[in-house]
This record gives structure tokens, C-alpha cells and sequence, in this order.
């Protein structure tokens, strides 16, 4: 694997993580079109700070 350049041998995971935080990041602004009690939106916030 040492031939393949950058990411390639994890792609497929870094992807998967990338469209979880994607999803975290969408729910996030639903929550704020919603007027989500705030400490909830920090919550997820914090998630997907994590998840990055």
C-alpha cells in the first residue's frame, strides 16, 4: 500500500465518516430552522466537532 499515494487506502472510511459529519451538519440546521432549545444545538454541535 505504500505505492498508492495520499488517502487511497482509507478511502472508503474517510468517506463514510465525511457523510456522517455531513448528516450531523444538515441535522444541525434543521435544528436551528426549528428554534431548538440551544443547549441541544450545542450538543450537536459538539458531535460533530468530534466526528471531524
Amino acid at each position: 500500500m505504500a505505492d498508492q499515494p495520499g488517502y487511497i487506502p482509507t478511502k472508503d472510511q474517510l468517506l463514510t465518516r465525511l457523510r456522517r459529519v455531513e448528516g450531523q451538519v444538515r441535522g444541525l440546521q434543521r435544528m436551528v430552522e426549528a428554534d431548538q432549545y440551544c443547549i441541544d444545538v450545542l450538543t450537536q454541535v459538539s458531535a460533530a466537532t468530534k466526528a471531524l
